[in-house]
């Protein structure tokens, strides 16, 4: 998808960039995402254990499956309204921050 950026509203001018802010970028360090990796997977093993050692083991699984689900979905819509919201822009002619 490779979109023309769009025209500046005070000058008109058509040399615009995405305004990237250091508040809007992702913040994670390696560190941070090997730990919630680790734990995920750990979670995971403690879930396996349970089903093994019980006899609700096939309902548990089914629940926790279909709360996977759900969270996947509602992940995904959260990024398709991202992606459709109004992005910060500034003009390189005039200085100006404005939202397209």
């Amino acid at each position: 998808m490779n979109r023309q950026p769009p025209r500046c509203p005070a000058c008109g001018s058509s040399a615009t960039l995405p305004f990237e802010n250091e508040e809007n970028a992702a913040a994670g360090s390696f560190v941070e995402i090997l730990l919630g990796a680790f734990i995920f997977f750990l979670f995971l093993f403690l879930a396996f254990l349970l089903f093994l050692l019980s006899r609700a083991g096939i309902p548990v699984a089914v629940i926790l499956i279909m709360a996977v689900f759900l969270f996947w979905r509602r992940k995904k819509e959260k990024r398709r309204q991202a992606k459709s919201r109004a992005h910060d822009f500034v003009c390189l002619d005039c200085s100006r921050n404005f939202k397209a």
